[in-house]
């Protein structure tokens, strides 16, 4: 099993994450420190994306990361985009659906 991994970009309005592969508890291990310090980049004027189409598997370790970079942001700067219906369900189950703002839906 490959390590997920991660990529950023930044624009004036927006710092995106993509990421890639599942991220599960030991995924997420690994990722936490780079993650949250491209998070500390975001700038006041900038919107957070985490973006989710090349990942098909969230774990509460993930969620947990979302909270955290939100609550840095301010949840309004905060989205998630491209997540599969069974990532999408994950956060519906947590109920975060309603807490976090979730954009379009991942391609079939």
């Amino acid at each position: 099993m490959s390590t997920p991994r991660f990529e950023v970009a930044s624009s004036p309005q927006v710092l995106s994450v993509w990421f890639h592969g599942r991220l599960d508890s030991a995924g997420c291990a690994v990722l936490n420190d780079a993650l949250l310090a491209q998070v500390e980049q975001v700038e006041p004027n900038q919107q957070l994306r985490f973006d989710l189409a090349g990942s098909d598997f969230v774990a509460s370790a993930f969620l947990r990361l979302c909270i955290l970079a939100a609550r840095r942001v301010g949840g309004e700067r905060f989205e998630l985009a491209h997540l599969t219906p069974l990532v999408r369900e994950v956060f519906v189950m947590a109920g975060l659906d309603s807490h976090l703002r979730i954009g379009g839906a991942a391609a079939p």
